[in-house]
Formats: structure tokens, C-alpha cells, sequence
């Protein structure tokens, strides 16, 4: 079965998502990403075949944050309960991205290349969603709460 992403990362995006159906497509997300202002630098990710919640939301969720500036982001995937992120190399804070203009943070160990946000995403939308994409080194998700540094942010 092939199956289509819907992408937000936009404000218009709310009420008209882009639309992910390939490996290509999803090239194309991470190229307009690396384009995007800091206050856009996390697109999220769902399936449109999976079946949605009692509440109506979606059952799982595939979250990338992108560092324009340094060619590296973050990812995260959430399936019911569960949330993982790819563990990478390690800075200082948590890593910082906006999501329509809402600060957004990934735990300091999060950074990956491109190429394995490239691969995620491609096994996520070739999955369906149905488990953890392959691509990446999987850790859970810190259950503390990540702080965010007394730093300026941009």
C-alpha cells in the first residue's frame, strides 16, 4: 500500500498541508526546510491513512526539527504513548526549534544529519506509521521535563 504524509510547518498548512507521497517528496520537505526562518524549523509529520483517535488526533506523530544554519536537526516519533528520539551527537542545551513561532526543544543529545532525517522520514511514510522508522538510533523520550537555558534563544 502506498501511503501520503501530511506536513505542517506553516500557519496556511493548518487548513492546506503539504502532501508527502514519495522518497522524492520527501527530498523536496527537507530542501524547503533548510530554506525555512528559525520560527518554522519543525515540520510535523502524519499519516493520512491511519485511523485517528476517540478525540479525533492523530495516533502517532513524526517530528523534525532542522538547523538550517548548521546542516543538522533532530526527530523525534511518537506512537500512542511512546516517544522516541533519535540520539545523536550531544551540544551543551537542548536543542532549540520553533514550530510556528513556539519555542520546541529536543534533548541535547539529539543531533543527526541530514541523511538520517532523510531516511526517518522515508520509513516512516513507507511504513505508515505502523512502528519506529528505521534510520536512526532510538532512544526514549527523557521523562524530565527539558529546561531551557537563561541564554538568548536567536
Amino acid at each position: 500500500m502506498n501511503f501520503t504524509a501530511r506536513a505542517y510547518y506553516l500557519h496556511e498548512h493548518d487548513e492546506n498541508p503539504v502532501e508527502i507521497r514519495t522518497s522524492d517528496d520527501v527530498r523536496g520537505l527537507l530542501d524547503a526546510m533548510l530554506t525555512q526562518p528559525k520560527d518554522s524549523s519543525i515540520v510535523t509529520l502524519y499519516v493520512a491513512e491511519r485511523p485517528k483517535l476517540d478525540i479525533g488526533g492523530a495516533d502517532h506523530e513524526l517530528r523534525i526539527g532542522v538547523l538550517a544554519d548548521r546542516k543538522v536537526g533532530s526527530v523525534s516519533f511518537i506512537s500512542g504513548k511512546d516517544r522516541h528520539y533519535a540520539k545523536g551527537v550531544a551540544d551543551p542545551d537542548p536543542i532549540r526549534y520553533q514550530y510556528a513561532g513556539h519555542l520546541d526543544l529536543f534533548p541535547a543529545d539529539s543531533l543527526v544529519e541530514l541523511d538520517v532525517l532523510l531516511t526517518v522520514a522515508a520509513d516512516f511514510l513507507a511504513s505508515g506509521a505502523e512502528r519506529l522508522p528505521q534510520g536512526a538510533q532510538w532512544s526514549p523520550w527523557p521523562t524530565e521535563p527539558l529546561d531551557e537555558d537563561e541564554g538568548g534563544w536567536f
